[in-house]
């Protein structure tokens, strides 16, 4: 899994890293940590989703510039 990259909306993401993480059933899963370039100041910032998770629809922007429900301007 490390090395994955996806596209999403024009944005490169990649698996930075990977972790197991135990949940209340007594269950593992595999958690992907994604990393990509912040589209406000292009700076890294990073992010969790379950390995098996359906849909990916990622942060576009660091913690300092997230702004939800707004979108990004590209260009």
């Amino acid at each position: 899994m490390m090395g994955t990259t996806q596209t999403y909306k024009g944005q490169l993401y990649w698996v930075a890293d990977t972790f197991m993480h135990e949940r209340k059933d007594g269950t593992l899963a595999v958690i992907l940590v994604w990393a990509s370039q912040c589209l406000e100041c292009g700076d890294e910032f990073r992010f969790t989703q379950p390995a098996l998770a359906e849909k990916f629809a990622p942060n576009r922007r660091c913690q300092k510039h997230k702004r939800p429900g707004v979108q990004v301007n590209v260009g």
